[in-house]
């Protein structure tokens, strides 16, 4: 007899879709405050936030994946993501959500994967449940394709 998996997960939602990530993913949320662009960066990069004393690059996961624009409301949030890469130089990914986000079981048992055409790299999975949609952003590419974006040189440009 097999034991029903589950993860205890956080769902992020955007303005289209949410993305599902396990609570160990999440190191925290903080509510919005707009982010420090830096020159010459991709307009998914929305800039860097100050948290902690550390640097945090914010980027609009459905900007990378071409579904919308941002969209600043007044219940945007910034989820701060840990890397998975452990790189000490990106230790954390900020990613820009729409609203609080809230307590997710994936169980095995009630989930199905759902069509994975046509997703972007930046997205790994699409799990249908019930009434939800839910897609699993693939971390490691996203901040693969950040780490070209930030420099110390241009961090050294905030404070001037």
């Amino acid at each position: 007899m097999s034991q029903n998996q589950a993860v205890r997960c956080m769902l992020l939602p955007l303005s289209t879709i949410s993305l599902v990530v396990p609570n160990s993913a999440v190191s925290e949320v903080i509510g919005f405050s707009r982010p420090r662009r830096l020159e010459d960066t991709l307009e998914w990069f929305l800039g860097v936030v100050l948290w902690r004393g550390v640097y945090v690059p914010v980027v609009s996961v459905e900007q990378m994946c071409g579904i919308d624009t941002v969209n600043i409301g007044p219940r945007s949030r910034i989820g701060i993501v840990y890397n998975p890469e452990k790189d000490e130089e990106l230790p954390y990914v900020g990613i820009h959500i729409q609203d609080i986000p809230r307590g997710y079981l994936a169980e095995e048992l009630k989930i199905e994967s759902g069509s994975d055409d046509d997703l972007s790299q930046y997205l790994l999975s699409r799990l249908d449940n019930e009434d939800l949609v839910l897609l699993i952003p693939n971390l490691d590419a996203i901040a693969r394709d950040l780490r070209p974006q930030l420099s110390q040189e241009k961090l050294d440009n905030l404070s001037r």
